[in-house]
C-alpha cells in the first residue's frame, strides 16, 4: 500500500503522483485564491454583529429591550365609552 511506511528491507520507489513536476506559475497563483462561498443569512448577520463596536452592540440591545417591552405591554387606548355607560346606570 502506498500509505504504509517503507519497510527497512525493501527500497521505496517514488510513486508517479509524488514526483515534482513543473507547473505553470499563473495556474498555481489562480488555484490558491479562495473562492467566495455564499453565506447564509444567519452567517451574514453574525459577521455584521461581530464588526459592530461594543457601544453600538449595547445600543442595539437597549433598542431590542424597548421593542420587547412595548410588545409585551402595549398601550391600551381608552375611549371612555365604558365609563360613561356605567355612570348612566347601564346594566351589564
Amino acid at each position: 500500500m502506498p500509505s504504509d511506511p517503507p519497510s527497512p528491507t525493501h527500497a521505496q520507489r517514488p510513486s508517479p503522483h509524488r514526483t515534482q513536476s513543473t507547473t505553470n506559475p499563473v495556474r498555481v497563483q489562480t488555484s490558491t485564491v479562495p473562492r467566495a462561498v455564499p453565506l447564509s443569512p444567519a452567517q451574514a448577520i453574525a459577521q455584521a454583529w461581530m464588526r459592530e463596536s461594543a457601544e453600538s452592540q449595547q445600543q442595539w440591545r437597549m433598542a431590542d429591550l424597548r421593542v420587547k417591552e412595548q410588545y409585551l405591554n402595549p398601550i391600551r387606548w381608552d375611549t371612555g365609552l365604558r365609563s360613561e355607560k356605567k355612570r348612566n346606570g347601564a346594566k351589564m
